[in-house]
């Protein structure tokens, strides 16, 4: 079963973020722990890691705004 990858809140005033870059391409296999992608808000940029192991699927393309808590990607078992 697939798992979402969302986008996490990192600020108590921020309602959406900026998905910058992918540091894994689709399809490719991720550990828990690892890095997956960059976001930017209006206070920082940071690095987003995986909550789960998995292959990556139908990641969104950087430079997209992204409502907190709604999908950027899935993890597959």
């Amino acid at each position: 079963m697939p798992r979402e990858v969302i986008m996490p809140k990192v600020d108590m005033d921020m309602a959406s973020g900026k998905l910058i870059a992918w540091h894994v391409a689709e399809g490719q296999r991720v550990a828990r722990g690892d890095v997956l992608f960059d976001i930017e808000t209006d206070k920082a940029a940071m690095e987003v890691e995986a909550e789960a192991s998995g292959t990556l699927y139908h990641p969104i393309a950087p430079g997209t705004d992204v409502v907190i808590g709604a999908p950027v990607a899935w993890l597959y078992e």
